[in-house]
């Protein structure tokens, strides 16, 4: 869909030209969702994108083969590049989104949806950390879409051919979900138990997981707890498919293209 030459407008976010935000929503919506940028928006167009013409692109992936393929948790960053790779900590995993306490409670919870075995604990600190990106992002993904003028929302809409996604990203607030939802099951924890839900034994633990699960009756309240699962549910899904854990049992190749090859037969060949 193309664009114009004007000038940004200026109720976009600060920093930020139009061209920009286009290139930014269009990649996030394509390959997250749209989840947020949690360091911010980049105060400059980087030099790839200001040689663009003005419109709505679809992201590069032209660098997800080289990711995937290192054999190291982290691939190298290639000097100069545009692509922004994960980077090894110095130290601990701090959360952004989260107290201490609340991270522990969400790393749990992500151990019981996986699993109880060796490939969830090997994971959920992995998982947890995704869920803690995503939620620590999500103030500023409904800032920025509260931010459209009335012509960049309309080409929001017509770019995913619905108003609904667009609502969606101007006002879901999973760290709202999740403090209620850690609230609802400390209390039901104390009920059943008279302990905090990190207290309890994993049994308890257990059953509230599946009280709030799909199907149960709990979620035709569409209490905090049905809303929690809702969406731990989805972004556990999420996170382990995409860690390579999850890729492995995908059965991933390591092999990607960002455009079709084509097919190295002669056409003229008999098949």
């Amino acid at each position: 869909m193309a664009g114009d030459d004007e000038k940004p407008s200026a109720s976009l976010p600060e920093g930020v030209s139009r061209r920009m935000w286009l290139l930014n929503f269009g990649s996030a919506v394509l390959l997250s969702g749209f989840r947020g940028f949690p360091d911010g928006w980049p105060q400059q167009p980087t030099a790839g994108a200001a040689a663009l013409p003005p419109g709505l692109y679809r992201p590069s992936l032209d660098h997800l083969d080289h990711a995937l393929s290192s054999e190291g948790g982290f691939f190298p960053v290639p000097p100069g590049s545009e692509t922004e790779y994960a980077r090894p900590r110095s130290g601990p995993f701090v959360p952004q989104a989260f107290s201490s306490e609340e991270y522990r409670l969400l790393r749990r919870l992500v151990e019981i949806l996986l699993g109880e075995d060796s490939r969830a604990a090997q994971v959920s600190d992995e998982v947890a950390e995704w869920i803690d990106l995503v939620v620590s992002g999500a103030p500023g993904s409904r800032a920025a879409a509260r931010k459209l003028t009335p012509e960049l929302r309309a080409l929001a809409i017509a770019y995913f051919g619905d108003e609904e996604p667009v609502r969606q990203l101007e006002t879901f607030a999973p760290e709202q979900i999740c403090k209620e939802g850690f609230l609802w099951l400390n209390q039901e924890a104390s009920q059943r138990a008279g302990k905090t839900f990190l207290a309890a034994d994993q049994t308890v633990q257990a059953e509230l997981v599946r009280s709030i699960a799909d199907g149960q009756p709990a979620r035709a309240r569409n209490d905090p707890g049905a809303r929690l699962f809702d969406f731990l549910k989805a972004e556990t899904i999420r996170g382990f498919y995409t860690s390579r854990a999850g890729l492995a049992e995908l059965g991933y190749t390591r092999s990607f293209y960002g455009s079709s090859p084509g097919c190295s037969l002669d056409p003229r060949s008999p098949g």
